[in-house]
């Protein structure tokens, strides 16, 4: 009886070291909704982010909105992905105007322009050292 409760202690350490190998923060696997340069920061306990895509070969790809108002709440993950595309856990303050982020938007999108949203995840991924871009729209 003893010989079984010692394999079962072993097998279900095995298995937590296992998950914990594996279990690091991630990016979402979709294309983000916004990617961008945060022209804009505000707020208290919830952090306001104007994010604007530019053409810049920095940035990257338009993702599905060239601006938005971005909502970063105490239930949004935030993470940093670092040169050789590993993620760690980064905290909201860590954004600031300059900064290079993808944003994937979670529940409801106001269609205003820019679009409103609250974001689920937002991943810093660098910093812009260019002239900070202005939505199309509101130029």
């Amino acid at each position: 009886m003893k010989r079984i409760g010692r394999t079962l202690a072993a097998v279900a350490v095995c298995v937590a070291l296992a998950g914990c190998a594996a279990g690091g923060p991630s990016a979402p696997a979709d294309e983000p909704d916004i990617r961008g340069v945060v022209t804009g920061v505000s707020g208290g306990e919830t952090v306001s982010l104007r994010v604007v895509w530019t053409d810049d070969a920095a940035i990257g790809a338009q993702a599905g909105y060239d601006a938005a108002q971005v909502a970063v709440t105490g239930d949004t993950e935030v993470l940093a992905r670092a040169a050789d595309g590993s993620v760690s856990a980064a905290e909201a303050g860590d954004i600031a105007v300059g900064t290079v982020v993808e944003a994937w938007f979670e529940g409801a999108v106001a269609e205003s322009y820019p679009v409103q949203a609250t974001a689920g995840t937002v991943v810093i991924t660098g910093s812009y050292t260019g002239e900070l871009p202005e939505p199309p729209g509101l130029e």
